[in-house]
């Protein structure tokens, strides 16, 4: 198609008529390219550009105007509009490694007080954190299945000389060895592995 003479339909079929104006798709509202951009976005610290990409979205299928389950691209319940996932992880600052069981979270958006779900290869739950001065709290609570984990790195507000830190699962604690580089706390787990229920909690002090 290199000497089509309209770029912005290179996308169609091959087979679709030139001149065929329903079958374009510069015409249609690509979803997932939206959800794509404000992801990353929220990658690079443009929150208010990346929720407001998603606003959008959401008033485009508002309830009271469409159905909110079925973001339409070239059709109904189009597969490119989970993309919208990119967006939580990039929100959340969600890293995984699963063969090396490495994880690390670094929340965008309300750091001081954060919650919000994550997937691993063999289980999911929640990301916990909470900050106040001179302290950090990191929470990871399975659900479902299970977490090998070896290496757990979080964000801090600053970057210390130095920091205490305490791992417990489930409130017994935990041997660990850490290191700071930058903002970051590297913490070093010993073949960890959680289990549906429990938990996993870091508590900083710098």
């Amino acid at each position: 198609m290199k000497n089509h003479k309209d770029e912005c339909q290179t996308n169609c079929s091959c087979n679709t008529p030139v001149n065929n104006p329903s079958q374009v798709d510069r015409n249609e509202i690509w979803t997932g390219i939206e959800y794509q951009v404000a992801g990353h976005m929220a990658w690079e610290g443009m929150l208010t550009e990346a929720l407001a990409i998603c606003r959008g979205v959401h008033e485009r299928y508002h309830p009271a105007k469409h159905n909110p389950f079925n973001e339409i691209e070239c059709g109904d319940h189009y597969a490119r509009a989970l993309a919208s996932w990119g967006v939580l992880i990039g929100l959340s600052g969600f890293e995984y490694h699963g063969p090396a069981g490495q994880l690390a979270f670094d929340p965008r958006i309300t750091p001081d007080n954060f919650k919000s779900i994550f997937t691993a290869a063999q289980g999911w739950g929640s990301l916990i954190q909470k900050q106040q001065p001179n302290h950090q709290l990191n929470r990871l609570e399975l659900k479902w299945g299970s977490l090998p984990l070896n290496r757990l790195t979080v964000a801090l507000t600053e970057k210390p000389a130095k920091a205490a830190v305490i791992a417990q699962l489930d409130g017994d604690r935990v041997n660990t060895k850490h290191d700071l580089v930058n903002n970051k706390c590297i913490i070093h787990l010993d073949n960890l592995t959680l289990n549906a229920g429990q938990n996993l909690e870091v508590t900083l002090d710098f």
